[in-house]
């Protein structure tokens, strides 16, 4: 009996990994997927938490850069050691060590300076994305325009530029869209650190519908004044058309009634062709 109550309670007890799942789905900084990374290193779920503690540390790493290079470049360390980490293990499945691959390209390229060894190592890290998995639907696509973007003259413009600034909490970094032309090198595009499976391709697609909208708005502003100007007489009382209208209709009702009186009268002479005979039956 007791044998059996402890094999029903053993069947109650929930799975292994309930507790790394919750603990997983609470985590929110990058210091609480290293806690369950390291409290559960060969697991699974430990892994992903490692995977996503690295994505979170890389996040703050590129934030940091425009108002703490000092704590940028820390974040930026830890990163890396995090990706390393999952690229030396040989229990990873394909898609986190696709991403781990993804992560050390982004590394490389926010280390970038603007010399050719930054740049050809930024780049040999997105080849290495392709090669290994040459068909991938997230981010081929990607690797490839990292890839022909580091090779322009604007980014190792760009790169040089940046590295040489500084920044402190509470520096007005200036961004090459600040200021004049010709002072600041062009910002090369970056893909989001947190949703970099699919590179934002809509953003100028709207531009086009609303410009047209505001286009459409002016002809259709016009069109009323053009009308008023056509009918000076109409456009003053344009708001009174709508009492004009009532009141014209007013003596329309008006004949229909005028109408009605007569049809009233036709059965008013009937009474009276009754009235002939009634003399008749008097008259009996």
């Amino acid at each position: 009996m007791a044998v059996a109550a402890l094999v029903v309670y053993i069947r109650k007890q929930p799975p292994a990994t309930a507790n790394v799942s919750r603990e997983l789905l609470l985590a929110t900084t990058a210091e609480d997927y290293q806690a369950i990374a390291d409290e559960y290193p060969d697991s699974p779920l430990g892994i992903l938490a490692r995977l996503r503690q690295a994505d979170r540390e890389l996040e703050d790493a590129v934030s940091q850069m425009f108002t703490d290079r000092e704590k940028a470049a820390d974040s930026l360390a830890v990163a890396a050691k995090a990706y390393e980490q999952l690229e030396s293990r040989n229990d990873v499945n394909d898609s986190v060590r696709e991403r781990v691959l993804v992560g050390l390209a982004r590394v490389a390229e926010c280390r970038c300076d603007g010399s050719d060894a930054t740049i050809q190592a930024a780049r040999a890290a997105w080849e290495r994305v392709l090669k290994e998995f040459p068909e991938s639907k997230n981010f081929k696509a990607i690797a490839e325009s990292r890839i022909k973007r580091l090779a322009s003259e604007d980014s190792h413009e760009f790169y040089a530029w940046f590295s040489q600034q500084k920044p402190k909490p509470g520096d007005d970094l200036l961004m090459p869209q600040d200021g004049s032309p010709g002072q600041v090198p062009s910002v090369p595009s970056f893909p989001s650190l947190l949703d970099p499976g699919f590179p934002k391709t809509g953003e100028t697609t709207p531009a086009a519908p609303v410009e047209n909208a505001a286009e459409a708005a002016e002809n259709e502003t016009p069109a009323t004044p053009d009308g008023a100007t056509a009918d000076p007489s109409a456009a003053t009382p344009s708001a009174p058309e709508t009492s004009a209208d009532p009141a014209a209709e007013s003596p329309k009702p008006a004949e229909p009634a005028a109408d009605a009186e007569p049809v009233k009268e036709e059965p008013a002479a009937a009474p009276p062709a009754a009235d002939e005979p009634a003399p008749e039956k008097s008259g009996e």
